[in-house]
């Protein structure tokens, strides 16, 4: 077959074509990678380990295989989006050069014509230094997203007998590798163990009684208003014009000290049984005279709460 020559529209073609293809192979090998483990399910409770493994051994290469092609169609759809960079500029540009050289690097190890005829293209627009350098990874020009997608080597036999017990517990086959804890066995308690660690520490002859536990005290919250406070003395109406009465309780509820007595009243009346009332005047003072220092004072707090 004669080498494919640069074109932009077959080019453009060719990455569509690339996309749909790469993609049906993509979900053809999970398919059948699915029907593969069913199998060595099966052959795991048939109790044929050895054999399970080797097909574990060539699902973990279907599963690279896969991966590969999933990169590759993402480096494609990545062409197409930035096309403007290939048809125009004579040169690789460097925000195309990952996914050029991923292709051209990859396109052999599959079996897509479409990869290969785009690859073809891809080597002609870069030119023969670009392409052997692509195929042969000059300095790391391929991506490791690639290149590890491609070593060929033997899984490592715990890598083996990890995915062949995921695959044994995918399928509800009981199966677990030497040394792998069982799933099913119950599982000693926190409290349990701490408490036989406890009782190991403790010397001989000490006592085991349970320590009550202790519960933190919190600070007193300062109560609300309180709604029962004695009423304020009635004031002479004529002096009482501009006055303001306020009353509260914050300031002996916060210190914890009781509430001050009330003023005592103008009028002078005591209880009826003769007893001295709370609201009774003081002896050693008139009744004028403690009505007049009950009424500035309150002239004075309702000053300081204007200021305020």
């Amino acid at each position: 077959m004669p080498a494919q020559q640069w074109s932009p529209a077959r080019a453009r073609i060719q990455l569509k074509l690339a996309v749909q293809r790469v993609r049906l192979l993509a979900q053809k090998r999970t398919q059948l990678a699915k029907s593969t483990r069913r199998e060595v399910a099966a052959l795991v409770e048939k109790g044929k380990i050895e054999s399970a493994k080797i097909k574990v051994e060539g699902l973990l290469s279907e599963d690279l295989y896969v991966e590969l092609l999933e990169v590759l169609e993402l480096y494609c759809e990545l062409l197409l989006a930035r096309f403007g960079l290939l048809e125009t500029v004579q040169t690789i540009d460097p925000g195309v050069q990952e996914a050029v050289a991923g292709v051209i690097h990859a396109a052999p190890r599959t079996e897509l014509k479409e990869l290969h005829v785009l690859r073809e293209m891809l080597m002609s627009k870069g030119g023969r230094d670009f392409a052997i350098a692509c195929i042969d990874n000059e300095d790391g020009i391929v991506p490791e997203r690639i290149t590890s997608k491609l070593r060929v080597e033997t899984p490592a036999p715990e890598l083996v007998d990890l995915y062949l017990y995921e695959i044994a517990k995918a399928y509800a086959v009981d199966w677990r590798p030497e040394g792998f804890p069982d799933p099913n066995a119950p599982v000693e308690s926190t409290a349990t163990t701490t408490a036989a660690t406890t009782s190991d520490a403790m010397p001989a002859g000490a006592s085991t009684a349970a320590v009550p536990p202790v519960t933190p005290t919190k600070a007193p919250a300062i109560p609300p208003f309180d709604t029962n406070l004695p009423l304020t003395p009635p004031l002479d109406p004529a002096k009482a014009d501009n006055a303001t009465v306020v009353r509260t309780n914050l300031t002996a509820a916060a210190t914890g000290a009781p509430p001050p007595a009330a003023a005592p009243n103008a009028a002078g009346c005591g209880s009826s049984g003769g007893s001295a009332s709370p609201l009774a005047p003081a002896p050693s003072k008139p009744a004028a005279s403690t009505e007049e220092d009950a009424f500035e004072a309150l002239q004075k707090r309702f000053a300081e709460l204007k200021r305020r």
